[in-house]
């Protein structure tokens, strides 16, 4: 027993087919949206205990009056 190629079958088909074949048109691709969006951050923050105005410190949030902290990356 030989070899067998499997592919013979399908390249003697192929030579058989149509020269010619209309292919179906492509769907136009989707605009592409950005992985990750940019969230701003405010300039001016008021404090969320006494409303008083707080000020940045290395990325830290943090009012004078009461104390109140948080981080720059909290939502």
């Amino acid at each position: 027993m030989s070899h067998f190629d499997p592919s013979w079958c399908a390249r003697l088909h192929a030579r058989a087919a149509p020269a010619e074949q209309v292919r179906a048109p492509q769907p136009e691709p989707a605009p592409a949206r950005p992985l990750f969006q940019k969230r701003e951050i405010p300039s001016v923050h008021d404090c969320e205990l006494c409303g008083t105005l707080m000020f940045d410190h290395n990325c830290k949030i943090i009012c004078p009056n009461c104390g109140y902290k948080r981080d720059c990356s909290d939502p």
